[in-house]
């Protein structure tokens, strides 16, 4: 297949996980990419798989809370492949400087701003950083990662679900402002995905759990985020536009307690 052939994608936090399953499946599309991520060594390894695959892929260390690195990583994108016609904003903090966010009568604000900084104001920039060369091409296609944390309340996470509902916003407002113009701003919003992180901190009994709530059989995969984003990169997607697409094998598809009415059926 080659729904992105000829364009060019950026991803960040393409080292591992979701990042990484989207930047081997977009180079399989036909798309070349600019591989991202905080670990340079980890962005290289991914741009080599791509390049051992037959793909086109360029290796760049990124630290995405960082102005100045963004500025670059956009620059050599369009210089060094052309043009940019995805930037998928995937980079996540998960936990952030400061006290950990289980007491919100402990709320860190170092945390916050810390997680903040990460994933509403890296993507947002990044995004600001390539929609000028995007409106110049004619169009393109922003994608963030947000996550299911951002649709409820939660008793813990409390800097990370309130970052991921700050995406949302920005998500639908840069899909108002430019989608006229051609630019398609949409998020996805995994579920329990089994990236490594999610496997180094949950321990067994915890997936066996996490399962449970789910309406398929399996917890998810990097593979199907991916997936989802390479639709959405495409022009298969041309008409969606401001869209917050869950990815959660169902969880969020039930009231709540029909956890509770299944047991009793058992």
């Amino acid at each position: 297949m080659a729904r992105l052939r000829g364009k060019v994608a950026c991803i960040t936090g393409a080292g591992s996980g979701i990042g990484r399953a989207s930047a081997l499946r977009f180079a399989a599309e036909g798309a070349r990419v600019m591989v991202t991520d905080l670990r340079g060594d980890a962005a290289q390894t991914v741009a080599e798989e791509i390049s051992a695959a037959g793909g086109q892929a360029l290796a760049l260390a990124v630290d995405v809370g960082v102005e100045e690195q963004l500025v670059a990583m956009v620059e050599q994108a369009v210089t060094r492949l052309g043009r940019i016609d995805v930037l998928f904003n995937n980079a996540v903090n998960t936990a952030g400087a400061g006290k950990a966010d289980k007491d919100f009568l402990s709320f860190s604000s170092e945390r916050f701003f810390d997680v903040v900084r990460v994933n509403v104001l890296g993507g947002v920039l990044a995004s600001k950083l390539a929609i000028p060369h995007m409106l110049r091409q004619g169009g393109g296609s922003i994608l963030f990662t947000s996550s299911t944390s951002s649709l409820g309340g939660d008793v813990a996470q409390f800097s990370y679900g309130g970052s991921k509902a700050m995406v949302n916003w920005y998500v639908q407002t840069i899909a108002a402002t430019f989608g006229k113009q051609g630019i398609r701003c949409n998020a996805i919003l995994p579920g329990v995905i089994q990236t490594p992180a999610m496997q180094a901190w949950a321990n067994g009994a915890m997936q066996e759990a996490f399962l449970e709530l789910h309406n398929v059989p399996r917890l998810g995969r990097s593979d199907d985020i991916a997936a989802l984003a390479t639709f959405l990169a495409s022009d298969e997607a041309a008409y969606i536009n401001g869209a917050l697409m869950r990815a959660d094998g169902g969880m969020s598809c039930t009231v709540p307690h029909v956890q509770v009415v299944r047991h009793l059926l058992r």
